[in-house]
């Protein structure tokens, strides 16, 4: 199996055209087939594209995870497939992985700052205790209030390429 079709699987699923079960099934003989030890691996995939690799290994980790079904994660690989439309980019898409898989709880959050409700202090916290990428932390860490604003509605609208391209321009 390759990203294409798990990033199929993942479309009906998050259309609900497909169980969660039914995608763990078709995974199931390539975790099988996937040598624990590195040195075991089939280098060939990774050296033709590192970055398709990545993504396929991460989203097979993601639903693999335990995670229960639910509408809140068919939304969550919902966006996360959204995410590989839009920018038509594994490696981007690889590394907004964790925004986007943390998207709503951030702009919850977002939006209590914005309403005074929590301090820049705890947004601040909240910021470095996550996964995501180093860039972003520091996007985040410098944005004002409308950046904010601008990243949590492109979040909302699936522009996860604007929200690619706003991460590598100074917040304004």
């Amino acid at each position: 199996m390759e990203l294409r079709e798990l990033a199929e699987l993942l479309r009906e699923y998050a259309t609900g055209a497909t169980a969660l079960a039914a995608i763990s099934e078709r995974l199931r003989p390539v975790l099988a087939a996937d040598p624990l030890d590195v040195a075991a691996s089939d280098p060939a995939p990774w050296d033709r594209a590192p970055n398709e690799e990545r993504l396929f290994w991460r989203l097979v980790y993601l639903i693999e995870s335990g995670e229960a079904d639910s509408p809140e994660f068919r939304d969550r690989i919902r966006r996360v497939v959204a995410t590989l439309d839009s920018t038509r980019s594994a490696a981007t898409t690889h590394e907004l992985l964790p925004v986007v898989v943390d998207a709503q709880r951030l702009c919850e959050i977002i939006e209590k700052y914005r309403a005074g409700i929590i301090s820049r202090t705890s947004l601040l916290s909240v910021v470095a205790e996550s996964d995501y990428p180093a860039h972003v932390k520091l996007w985040l860490q410098h944005a004002s209030p409308m950046a904010l604003e601008r990243l949590c509605a492109q979040l909302g609208a699936d522009e996860y390429d604007a929200v690619a391209v706003g991460f590598e321009a100074p917040p304004a």
